[in-house]
């Protein structure tokens, strides 16, 4: 079957639509082959004119094409033909004329790459050429917490990166940056756009030479189901394509925020790289263990990120030589070992006193800095502590009143009843319920059967109706930010129920108050806003696990020891007072005879509070985490002890 046969002007075109496609450079090739083919035609027409009309500076071949070449890159050489001619006059007219089309193309095409190449450096789509740097991909309510976080992390290291890819404009996300951090220290923030899943950008940002990556979810933790299911799958997709990039043997640590437990299991398929966190869950038992230990939120704020002490896995060069938990615990003049880590990357927090390390285990230790973790082989001088173990405190019923209903409201019910004891009460207060809320609170209330609890309607920013709950008999009034639309709307409404509880208590002038206000924020900025009115309440914000994501990205294990310390079961952190370790009081003690006296309750001791302090800031509310074992202080019996325990007796 025969085609169409074309002739020479149509192929010649054809050829040169292509070449011409190729872009800036072919262009460019163009116009100078245009300017030379110009200049030869010109000055060939100046030879044929002078042989029709001879002019006597005309002698040779290379002064028409001088003449011709200067008119060309230069009108203002028009007056050198004044003398000639009037057939040079016209061929020199021409060659002006010529020149300056040939020019004026030049220079716009000059300046359109320019124009151009500046647009593309505006839109993020230039090469990102960056060694060990941290990787953020994507724009969620976290980056700037996040980045916040790594900027401190990276104080100590030369020329450091921090490197975001979202498909937000370039100038957008710098401006956002620039007026949110006021100083970067040494931390430079690289920002480009584009699609996260596409293999070709995310080469343009050095995916593959990247010390670890974190994929931030387009969907908020309150969004609707299939908002997540949605953006779950596009984290999933990133993730894929991170991999196809560096290679499955090379892939770097990735932190992934996947909000939906299937899409959670489903990433951690794809590599042993791929770590992810379940915000809900984590938040809603922070609050509980924050809610039930005074001053605990404090204590977690100066563990989670670097602005203060984190956690670190190390192994002394020497080995452990058969040394007990408790015999390392005055090895590390500078540092609290918390626990240790197994070969296969099991993490054990506050083991039995007498556990030896085994050569293979790493110690988990709590750090200002990876620099100040030093191994010393002769251990502290301790003295014993002439103190028994005192016995564990008796538990009390509780009463909680819960305000909302989220869904982190459920896993707070359910980790609230695995700490109370039979017959505490748990009263939750909703504006209004559904038969999904009721399902919910069915399934909790059949499953901790021995705990009171009550599904209460009622609208909580009337004054009267705070006034018939009557929150002074509560231990503990939790304010949970509903599902779902505006930050900034959600935290004014969890401001305003919170203003009228502290206006509730101030009017009614309540003698020994014990109800601890407990409320969660949305935007971590509007903490700053509360304590700037006075209400000084502990506040719980998804600044927490930003944070913790921060601390993921330079080392994905501490994600276990978290884990550990958030379960139910087990040991987790508790301030207890100092009358549960020692009897007399007031005692001058070292820090490292703090530590022994709690080891004599098989727990582990890694700060104090010091209640004299408890309202002084620039003392940091007199909380001492992990204080050289040298350390002397004053202890009264007012005073409270950090540990890791079983449980908060």
């Amino acid at each position: 079957m025969g085609g169409k046969k074309h002739g020479l002007s149509a192929k010649f075109k054809y050829c040169f639509d292509n070449f011409m496609a190729k872009g800036g450079f072919s262009i460019f090739l163009s116009l100078l082959l245009l300017f030379v083919v110009a200049f030869l035609i010109m000055g060939a027409v100046r030879y044929v004119a002078n042989l029709a009309m001879p002019d006597k500076d005309f002698s040779e071949m290379t002064s028409y094409l001088w003449r011709t070449f200067i008119e060309i890159a230069d009108a203002g050489n028009i007056g050198e033909d004044s003398d000639f001619n009037i057939l040079n006059k016209a061929a020199g007219v021409i060659t002006i004329f010529v020149g300056m089309i040939l020019f004026s193309s030049l220079v716009a095409f000059i300046t359109s790459q320019f124009e151009a190449k500046l647009e593309q450096l505006r839109k993020g789509k230039s090469l990102v050429i960056e060694k060990n740097h941290t990787l953020i991909l994507g724009f969620g309510d976290r980056v700037l917490e996040i980045i916040r976080e790594l900027i401190i992390a990276n104080e100590s290291e030369k020329s450091p990166a921090v490197v975001v890819l979202s498909e937000k404009e370039k100038d957008e996300m710098d401006d956002f940056f620039n007026d949110r951090i006021e100083d970067k220290k040494t931390t430079r923030i690289v920002t480009r756009s584009g699609v996260t899943s596409s293999l070709q950008v995310l080469q343009k940002v050095s995916v593959d030479t990247a010390k670890s990556i974190i994929i931030l979810n387009d969907a908020s933790a309150d969004a609707d189901d299939d908002e997540k299911e949605l953006a779950d799958a596009r984290v999933l997709k990133t993730i894929m394509a991170v991999v196809a990039c560096t290679g499955e043997d090379n892939v770097p640590p990735i932190i992934a925020e996947i909000h939906l437990e299937n899409k959670r299991r489903l990433a951690r398929t794809i590599s042993d790289q791929v770590h992810t966190i379940e915000e809900n869950s984590l938040l809603a038992k922070l609050m509980v263990q924050t809610s039930r230990t005074t001053g605990l939120a404090q204590v977690y704020d100066n563990l989670v990120g670097f602005d203060g002490c984190e956690f670190y896995y190390s192994r002394p060069k020497e080995g452990w030589n058969g040394k007990t938990y408790e015999e390392l615990q005055f090895h590390y003049p500078t540092c609290s070992v918390l626990g240790y880590r197994t070969e296969n990357g099991d993490v054990v927090v506050n083991p039995d006193p007498g556990t030896k390390f085994d050569e293979s285990f790493e110690a988990l230790i709590l750090a200002e800095d990876d620099s100040t973790i030093k191994f010393s082989r002769k251990p502290v001088e301790v003295k014993d502590v002439n103190a028994k173990a005192a016995q564990p405190l008796d538990k009390i019923i509780e009463s909680q009143m819960i305000i909302g209903w989220s869904e982190k409201a459920a896993v707070i019910v359910d980790e609230y009843s695995n700490y109370l004891v039979n017959g505490s009460s748990i009263d939750v207060i909703v504006r209004e319920t559904d038969d999904s809320v009721n399902a919910q609170f069915a399934e909790i209330q059949k499953k901790h059967s021995t705990i009171k609890m009550n599904l209460i309607v009622a609208d909580i920013h009337n004054t009267d109706t705070i006034a018939d709950l009557k929150p002074e008999k509560y231990d503990n009034v939790i304010i949970l930010k509903e599902d779902g639309g505006n930050a900034e709307l959600r935290d004014s409404e969890t401001i305003a129920t919170l203003l009228g509880f502290r206006h509730y208590f101030k009017k009614n002038q309540f003698k020994d108050l014990k109800t601890q206000l407990i409320s969660e924020v949305a935007d971590s900025d509007n903490t700053e806003v509360i304590q700037e009115v006075g209400v000084k309440d502990f506040l719980i914000s998804n600044k927490f696990v930003s944070k913790i994501y921060a601390q993921a990205s330079e080392d994905p294990d501490v994600l276990k020891a978290y884990d550990e310390l958030f379960k139910a079961e087990g040991s987790e952190i508790y301030i207890k007072p100092a009358k549960l370790f020692i009897t007399d009081f007031p005692a001058t003690m070292k820090f490292s005879e703090i530590c022994r006296a709690a080891l004599n309750r098989k727990e582990t001791c890694f700060g104090i509070r010091i209640a004299s302090e408890e309202n002084d800031h620039t003392k940091n509310n007199g909380i001492y985490i992990n204080p050289d074992k040298n350390t002397v202080f004053n202890i009264t019996k007012d005073d409270l002890f950090i540990t890791l325990a079983e449980d908060e007796s």
